[in-house]
């Protein structure tokens, strides 16, 4: 699902370290699986008031990622597990609702679903966005430098 550049495996690509008891390199794992933290284990997604199933991210098509301190500040990050999920429903008012206060980057399917490569595009409150837009720009956001490492560099602005 999500890129990890130490492992060079792709987003969206399944990792080849997935066995029937889940990560077959658990206690050795990267950084980048060790910083991860899915926000709707976390509970910290919800829905009126509620924290629900139905926000769970094989539920709302969409998984959600926190990144404490970046160029921006606070951070968000939604993958869609699901093309299009992003879009509507739950995961739609969850991005919404975290965009009024926070950066969120939203990471969508290829054409081709969970294999094909994606696209991102980025809400919140226009000068956060503007600012991250301007830094990408400027850094040359492209397939071979991970979004990850763009934000968590110093913000040239």
């Amino acid at each position: 699902m999500i890129g990890v550049h130490e492992l060079e495996k792709g987003t969206y690509e399944a990792c080849r370290h997935l066995c029937e008891s889940g990560c077959g390199i658990y206690a050795d794992r990267p950084t980048s699986c060790r910083t991860f933290e899915c926000q709707w284990l976390r509970g910290v997604l919800e829905f009126d008031g509620t924290i629900d199933t139905s926000l769970r991210p094989d539920s709302c098509g969409v998984m959600f990622d926190y990144q404490p301190e970046s160029a921006f500040g606070e951070v968000f990050t939604a993958w869609e597990v699901e093309p299009g999920a992003s879009a509507g429903g739950h995961a739609r008012d969850i991005i919404e609702g975290l965009a009024e206060t926070f950066l969120v980057i939203v990471m969508t399917c290829g054409p081709e679903g969970g294999n094909g490569d994606g696209d991102y595009r980025l809400v919140g409150p226009p000068p956060l966005v503007m600012q991250a837009s301007d830094v990408m720009w400027s850094r040359g956001r492209g397939a071979t430098q991970p979004l990850r490492d763009i934000m968590s560099g110093p913000a040239r602005w």
